[in-house]
């Protein structure tokens, strides 16, 4: 029974890959040749170019960062850490929009750069325009989780290693990332997959890439079946990074010997050091997020006073909310009987639950729309223009965050206890309710907050399955902001940003409560 029950919810996310791949496959081979020669030649090395620097550069970010307060010591340590993750409640989509203002012909920055400098101000709306703005808010992945997996590393081996003689560096590379390796790949995953499945950034930038052809395929040209032509190519692409990503980290497993674990020692800074940390990090974040957050309250402050307020916005938030809301709780439901079932009982069924449940890393926004589109016009046709079928496009593509993070809880929990709570005669359902869950509660909770966020912030699958009518905040910030109406889009935009920042603040205190954390 349980069984069927965790592979009734892992075939969810096949089902749009299936419906994709077959209209794909059954298209005429002359939609192929124009696609290639009029969209493809173009979007797919773009977008293999994006996805390489960002990657790149969320590395640098998040590890450098997650490295910084995990293992020293300096002032307002306890509030960087807090601050490092808050760029993660910032769309892309809003970011570009709120630094394209900024930027703007006759704009604040342009008049600056004019007083110093004679030549002309290096444009926004450029290939590392668009890969500043994807790092600088797909970083915390990375952050998060190499962070949780820098705290999970025991002092033990540094002391090892340094009565062999080992220098600091060699003990970095040699012990910290190797221990950190499955969560910072993990989170380079996420990192990417966001970079695949991102429309409005790219949109807003004029960087063609999968995501704005698919969109247009479907949305300008009414043509699913090129739309399902491009999905299959950027699934493709998907798949790749998601299986080399899984093989790169099953190829090493490192366990934390019990016996001779001890929290991670972080080495106190000296008063020089101490000064350059803090202004690195300043400096970091006034880029990542108090400009841009700035920019947008100016800017919605400046609306408010010349427009007046728009009554419709508590709608378009009533609607994120719900939606959001609705997507993550039934994500986090799904998946805990897949997870659990994979690290209790790992067997080839188990295996099999889980892969296939993971599926939605490989599924960006427009793909799952599409996939969606194609099963409800065909065979449900009920589904088709309701908000069930917007819900079930965020299940399937933010389902496997969900799945992750309480994977990585339950792996960290000693099966001895459930093992006890069942010789003393509990059943199964009571040894959850009163062992499991309790102990994992943290890890559901950062998946919830986290799959909550990103619901709160998807764009093109909102746009392409929401119901007719049906607005919400971040279809809002699109519509006016790819008008270049700024102060109309800063509002919803701000409102987006204070949302995702709220639940945030959960997520650090579940990783300032726990220090254990495993993950991977």
């Amino acid at each position: 029974m349980i069984y069927a029950l965790a592979f009734g919810v892992a075939v969810i996310p096949a089902i749009p890959i299936l419906f994709t791949i077959y209209s794909a496959i059954s298209a005429d081979p002359e939609l192929w040749i124009r696609l290639y020669q009029t969209r493809l030649s173009v979007i797919l090395p773009n977008t293999l170019k994006l996805a390489l620097s960002v990657g790149f550069l969320c590395l640098l970010f998040g590890v450098s960062s997650a490295w910084l307060v995990s293992r020293y010591e300096f002032f307002g340590k306890r509030f960087w850490q807090v601050l490092l993750i808050l760029p993660f409640a910032i769309p892309g989509y809003i970011m570009a929009y709120a630094y394209a203002s900024f930027f703007a012909p006759g704009g604040p920055a342009q008049s600056l750069w004019e007083k110093f400098f004679d030549f002309p101000m290096p444009s926004l709306y450029s290939f590392w325009g668009v890969s500043l703005v994807l790092s600088l808010v797909n970083y915390p992945y990375v952050y998060l989780l190499a962070r949780a997996s820098f705290l999970s590393s025991s002092q033990t081996y540094h002391d090892v290693a340094k009565s062999l003689g080992t220098s600091a560096l060699k003990r970095f590379f040699s012990i910290d990332l190797k221990l950190a390796y499955p969560g910072i790949m993990a989170g380079l995953l996420l990192a990417l997959m966001e970079v695949m499945a991102d429309f409005g950034t790219v949109a807003l930038l004029r960087y063609p890439t999968f995501t704005e052809a698919i969109y247009r395929q479907i949305t300008g040209r009414f043509d699913a079946t090129g739309g399902a032509a491009l999905a299959s190519v950027l699934l493709l692409l998907s798949f790749f990074l998601f299986n080399l990503e899984k093989h790169f980290r099953g190829k090493k497993s490192f366990e934390q010997v019990s016996g001779s674990f001890r929290p991670l020692e972080a080495k106190p800074l000296g008063f020089v050091g101490n000064i350059l940390v803090n202004a690195g990090l300043l400096a970091f974040m006034l880029i990542a997020f108090f400009v841009p957050v700035g920019i947008i309250l100016d800017m919605a402050l400046e609306g408010i006073m010349s427009k007046g307020w728009d009554e419709r916005l508590l709608r378009f938030a009533f609607n994120s909310l719900l939606v959001s809301a609705l997507g993550a709780s039934l994500a986090t439901l799904l998946v805990f009987v897949p997870a659990y079932l994979s690290v209790r009982h790992p067997n080839l069924a188990s295996k099999l639950i889980y892969y296939l449940s993971s599926l939605g890393y490989s599924l960006p926004g427009p793909v799952v729309a599409v996939g969606l589109l194609l099963v409800s016009t065909a065979y449900l046709n009920w589904l088709y223009g309701s908000l069930i079928l917007l819900i079930l496009a965020y299940v399937v593509r933010f389902m496997p965050v969900s799945l992750q993070s309480q994977h990585s809880a339950i792996v960290s929990l000693s099966p001895s206890l459930e093992q006890a709570s069942r010789t003393l005669g509990k059943g199964l359902w009571a040894t959850f309710r009163n062992i499991t869950i309790p102990n994992i509660k943290g890890g559901i909770i950062v998946g919830w907050v986290i799959v909550f966020v990103d619901c709160m912030k998807e764009l093109p699958a909102t746009m392409m399955l929401r119901p007719l009518g049906f607005d919400t905040l971040a279809v809002r910030v699109w519509v006016e902001a790819s008008e270049s109406l700024w102060e109309m889009a800063s509002i919803p935009a701000l409102m987006i940003v204070i949302t995702g920042l709220i639940p945030l603040v959960i997520v650090m205190r579940e990783f300032g409560r726990s220090k254990d954390v495993e993950v991977g």
